[in-house]
Parts: C-alpha cells; structure tokens; sequence
C-alpha cells in the first residue's frame, strides 16, 4: 500500500459506508481534558459499523482507553455526541444509560472477577443487567442461566473449571473467564481495553484469537486498544492510530500498512 493509498483510504471513511453494512458506534467531535493538564482527546470523529472489528492504537498517553471510556460514558467528554447501537448516549438517562450498557460487553485489562466466588458465578455475574439478582450467584440461578453460563464457559475452554475458584486460575484463564461473562449479557457489541497486555506473548496470542473469532462467530461489533502491532493486523478489519488526542491514521488493517504504524508504538 503507498502512502498515497493510505491517505485516500483514510481521508474517506464515508465513500467506503456501503460496503461496512449500518452503524453501530457514531462519535463526533469528542474532546476530553483531566483538570488543568493538555487535552487527553480533541476533536475526535470515529464510526464503527455492525460486524466490524476495530483496533485503537497510539502510545501511552493517546487518548485510546479513554476514548473508548467516553463511547459509553464511563467518562464523561467534555465535548461531543456519541450514538451506540441506535442510542444517543449523552441524552440518556441514568437507567436508561444502564440498558445500553447491558448491550455492550466490555472486557478490561484487569479482569474484575470476584476472587473468592467459582468461576461460574463470575460468568452468571454477565447476565445481571437483564436477569437482576437471579445472577448473583451461580447457586441461586435459574437452571437455564446457570446452563448457558456453563456454554459460556464451553465456548472459552473452561467448562470443567467452572466450580473452580476465580483466584486460583492463571492470568489467561482468568481472561478467558472475562470474556465468557461479557458474552453471557448477550452483547451487540464488545469492547476491550488493553485484553491482553498482563498475559505472555503466547497465553495473548491464544486469548485475542479466542476473542477475535468469537466475536465474528456471533457477528458482534468489535472495539479494542492494544500496543501490539501485529494483534491490531491480525484480528482487526480496520486500525485507527491516536496521537495527541486526535486521529492520526484510518486505515483497513494489511501487513501493508505495518510502517506506517511503527510511529504509533513509541
């Protein structure tokens, strides 16, 4: 790819639109500033369709986690409208906010899973923004609950760990579990910050495989940050580069486009 493709295929997000299927995510012009420091994001337009799988990317301080922080309002920008899954998400009340939530998995870097309970009520956890207190704990559950977390469980590769305390697992399988508890809200789309950036080269090969084919298995929208090049080549359709706050680089993902991204990973 030239630089002059890559500046065509990044300059026209919009003449590509019919080719991506509907939107799924629609931020314009957010900004972000932390107290009196420089801005954390500025002037931010991003569009992800259905069925896509997105890589943020951008060295340390580029605005990508909190980017992807503010497209559900676990930050609030200080600028800027953002529509997910049909919703307008700055206009949306408190409750109404939590329902769109419910429609968004979102895996972190640290996994959040309840060390003391089994791995299978971690999974039942996925399930509590429609299901309430029956998702408390695996006992508890209803039995068809408790069945699909354990098909959670089957898809990652962990059922037999199920009654397993969460504390006692490896850094991979707890982020297998992670993933297993996003899939049981029954997402439209995923979201994860940094999946694999605590796990070995091999245990976050293996894990961003598991995540990336899931997540086209079921045909979820996918949003990731990542430092890792070839994680952002590989699992994604597109790579969207940060620097300073603000998009640098929008490009469909090839082993291609590798030079021009080694600046984004200083």
């Amino acid at each position: 790819m030239t630089t002059a493709t890559l500046a065509a295929d990044a300059a026209a997000p919009a003449a590509r639109k019919a080719d991506r299927g509907p939107v799924a995510i629609a931020a314009t012009g957010i900004a972000k500033r932390f107290g009196a420091g420089p801005a954390v994001l500025e002037d931010v337009d991003l569009t992800v369709h259905r069925g896509e799988a997105v890589a943020l990317i951008g060295a340390n301080g580029a605005g990508k986690s909190t980017l992807l922080r503010c497209l559900l309002r676990l930050v609030e920008p200080d600028a800027g409208e953002v529509l997910v899954l049909g919703e307008r998400i700055g206009a949306l009340s408190p409750r109404a906010l939590r329902r769109v939530r419910t429609r968004v998995g979102f895996v972190f870097q640290k996994h959040n899973l309840v060390p003391r309970l089994s791995v299978l009520s971690n999974v039942v956890h996925g399930a509590l923004g429609r299901a309430g207190l029956a998702a408390m704990h695996h006992a508890t559950a209803p039995a068809t609950l408790r069945a699909e977390a354990l098909a959670s469980l089957d898809r990652v590769g962990l059922a037999h760990l199920a009654r397993q305390r969460a504390d006692t697992l490896s850094g991979g399988q707890s982020q297998r579990v992670a993933i297993a508890r996003a899939l049981m809200q029954r997402p439209d789309a995923l979201f994860a910050d940094e999946p694999v950036a605590s796990l070995d080269p091999a245990a976050g090969e293996e894990v961003m495989t598991l995540f990336s084919g899931l997540a086209r298995e079921a045909g979820l929208t996918l949003l990731f940050t990542t430092h890792n090049m070839a994680h952002a080549l590989g699992h994604a359709d597109r790579v969207i580069g940060l620097r300073a706050g603000r998009i640098a680089i929008d490009a469909r993902a090839a082993p291609a486009l590798a030079p021009q991204l080694e600046r984004f990973f200083d």
